[in-house]
């Protein structure tokens, strides 16, 4: 948009009749007409002058501004961009990491498997070893019990015995026992 200097009310176009000059009857001269258009004062003109290239210097000024505060915005943009691009590439994973950390995985998983095993092995021999021992105690038990059966039985065979004794025996205690 290009800015073009204001026209002075004092100075019509030229060819132009001034609106504001009186009518002047009959037709004009040469000289009268030339006088007419170089008539202004010439200071109004650069008055004039100075006001529209002070306006079209402030538009300039501030477009200057404008276009170097977006010129700033965009470099400072464009460096936190480069920043956060280059902070991504240093915290980046690259293939070789994930490798390494798949091996890792591999090598914590097999020592997981090995241990995990060795336990389940460990248990079953504890286990194994608590069955043979209720096996054993169970035995004892039964072995045990057979034998206080046969004290028991024992026992009851002496009491019968014993009562045949008495009862078989004369009474008057010879060679008998007492109760």
């Amino acid at each position: 948009m290009e800015a073009t200097p204001p026209e002075s009310p004092a100075n019509p176009p030229p060819g132009e009749p001034d609106p504001a000059a009186p009518a002047q009857p009959g037709p004009q001269t040469a000289e009268q007409a030339g006088l007419a258009t170089h008539d202004t004062n010439p200071h109004e003109r650069i008055d004039g002058l100075r006001a529209w290239l002070a306006q079209v210097d402030r538009k300039l000024g501030i477009r200057t501004y404008a276009f170097a505060a977006a010129g700033v915005l965009a470099l400072a943009a464009a460096a936190v961009a480069i920043v956060f691009a280059l902070q991504l590439q240093e915290d980046s994973a690259t293939n070789e990491d994930l490798e390494v950390l798949r091996g890792q995985l591999g090598v914590v998983e097999e020592e997981a498997t090995e241990a995990a095993a060795e336990d389940l092995r460990s248990l079953g021999e504890r286990l194994d070893s608590l069955e043979e021992e209720v096996s054993a105690l169970s035995r004892d038990q039964r072995t045990t019990s057979e034998e206080l059966q046969v004290v028991q039985d024992d026992i009851d065979d002496l009491r019968s015995d014993l009562s045949d004794l008495e009862s078989s025996g004369d009474g008057s205690g010879s060679g008998g026992v007492s109760p």
